[in-house]
């Protein structure tokens, strides 16, 4: 319990149950300062309120459990959402992710009419090999039924260490005959690009779903590989992207950049969190254009690449301000096998700026933001600090208006369930009825209504007037969902690419455009224009 010791020596210092019970203890009357403890005092409190409450409280409580909810209550007051504490099991889930790597079988899952479901089987997994397809139910894995099963409950059923068996009991279609599966679990590599293809004969398109230990080979792997095809611009997708490891971040940005030029830097309180950045190989792809897809999710790691990029005249930044994480965590084990994540430097670009999102609510009436300092790329152009990175063109992922979605979102309410159900089974009956016959086929009219009505079926009671105002939104996610189903995930990917409005904007200004600099320097002129200037 070593590690632990360290941690209640700081619990004095912030635990908001150690300073609630100063406060009735001394008298102070509200709106004073509390007094400054000493280390001595600060135990001596902690200690004091942990035994009233082991032995006055009106419940019972474990005193480990005691202990833990204070650690918890510790990091919760630093005020920090990037910090936190990690049982034993987010800490493992934390470890696969930065990994990239699990030992498995290779599907995800998903919860469909009382059922787990599969809605995605990777390629040259076990999975795969035993024949598992996407949409068949898992009914039992080694004797024990999955039916009350949650997806997270089942996940850990089906992994273990890999060269290790199991069996699996599948139905498959609508006769729900039984089937026997027998899969040995593999090591399973999670690649951080998703949906690589070519727009056209010399524009590339990927996306960066996460940056784990793998992000910036399979980045160069793609590059590579659209470069061979014929590639000589790319568009690159970080939209939903959430971050990951500051060091692959880094990585990343250093194939665009050329030798010397600063990436990022890092500054904290320990000597060890002050550190620069600093691209030490020339970039492979010489300068080409480069346009960058980002949204409100695209956070942390990802933010260190188009911040880094931008900085440097390097790629165009299109959609929306980004999430504005600018610091970075160390995750410290803990005795318990948990862990502690705990925000140890925060992060700037090139220029210096620093990206970190305010963590108080702006009213509506606050007025403009004039407080965000301003930096000047070498090219000229303007970039601000503070609140995220601002795209150079800003342009939404939707055509929908805001009042139609937000009325589209009331609608739905909690039923988001059973409007899935209801679109996998409308999905499944066009299939059937010879209606989707490749991945970018035309959603109708007869189709919106058929949905409408399966919606109704499944007690889904969307008014009509709300449902037409999204005919785009029930477009995409209707075509999205028969692509899936008929194409699988390649076809899924396909469609989500060539109907997606902001890559075909994207796609238009890198027609004829061969470096990065001829990118910058049409859409400056673009921007000029429409300010009159």
């Amino acid at each position: 319990m070593k590690g632990w010791r360290y941690v209640l020596a700081g619990i004095a210092l912030g635990a908001g149950i150690a300073a609630g019970a100063l406060l009735m203890w001394r008298g102070i009357r509200r709106g004073d300062e509390p007094p400054a403890l000493s280390a001595t005092d600060g135990r001596r409190l902690f200690e004091t309120v942990l035994n009233r409450v082991e032995r006055s409280w009106v419940d019972s409580i474990e005193t480990d459990e005691l202990f833990r909810r204070a650690a918890m209550g510790l990091v919760a007051q630093l005020g920090d959402p990037s910090s936190e504490y990690l049982d034993a099991r987010r800490l493992e889930r934390l470890r696969e992710a930065t990994a990239g790597t699990y030992s498995g079988v290779g599907m995800s899952l998903d919860r469909r009419d009382g059922w787990l479901v599969v809605t995605f089987v990777r390629v040259g997994t076990p999975a795969e090999r035993a024949g598992i397809t996407i949409g068949d139910r898992l009914v039992d894995v080694d004797g024990k039924s999955l039916r009350d099963m949650t997806p997270d409950e089942a996940r850990a059923a089906l992994r273990s260490a890999a060269g290790t068996r199991l069996s699996i009991i599948i139905e498959r279609g609508s006769a729900q005959a039984r089937i026997p599966v027998s899969v040995e679990r593999d090591e399973i590599h999670v690649s951080a690009v998703s949906r690589a293809t070519l727009l056209n004969a010399r524009v590339g398109y990927f996306g960066i779903t996460m940056f784990n230990d793998s992000t910036a080979a399979d980045v160069q792997r793609t590059m590579d590989s659209l470069t061979t095809a014929g590639a000589r611009a790319f568009v690159v997708d970080l939209r939903g992207n959430p971050g990951g490891l500051l060091s692959q971040g880094v990585a990343v940005a250093e194939l665009f950049l050329d030798k010397g030029q600063r990436i990022a830097s890092t500054r904290g309180w320990l000597a060890a969190s002050n550190v620069e950045y600093v691209d030490k190989e020339p970039q492979t792809w010489g300068g080409r254009p480069l346009v960058m897809l980002v949204n409100g999710n695209t956070a942390s790691a990802a933010e260190v690449v188009v911040g880094a990029l931008q900085d440097h005249d390097r790629a165009l930044l299109m959609g929306r301000q980004t999430y504005g994480k600018g610091s970075a965590q160390a995750v410290l084990q803990l005795d318990d096998g948990g862990g502690l994540k705990l925000t140890s430097a925060r992060w700037y670009t090139p220029l210096g700026r620093s990206i970190e999102r305010p963590h108080t609510v702006v009213t509506a009436d606050a007025g403009a933001d004039t407080t965000r300092p301003v930096f000047h790329t070498a090219g000229g152009r303007v970039m601000t600090g503070g609140g995220g990175i601002r795209p150079d063109i800003v342009s939404g992922d939707s055509v929908l208006s805001i009042i139609a979605e937000r009325a589209w979102v009331r609608a739905i309410g909690t039923r988001v369930t059973p409007f899935r159900q209801a679109l996998t089974e409308y999905a499944g009956q066009l299939i059937r009825a010879g209606r989707v016959t490749d991945p970018l086929f035309e959603v109708d009219r007869a189709m919106r209504d058929g949905l409408y009505g399966t919606l109704r079926a499944r007690g889904v009671d969307v008014p009509r007037a709300v449902f037409d105002d999204v005919r785009d939104l029930v477009d995409r996610v209707l075509g999205q969902e028969a692509a899936r189903i008929a194409f699988g995930i390649p076809g899924a990917q396909q469609r989500a690419v060539r109907t997606d409005l902001l890559v075909a904007r994207a796609l238009s200004l890198l027609e004829g455009v061969e470096t990065a600099e001829a990118l910058i320097k049409r859409v400056s002129r673009m921007q000029a224009a429409d300010d009159g200037t």
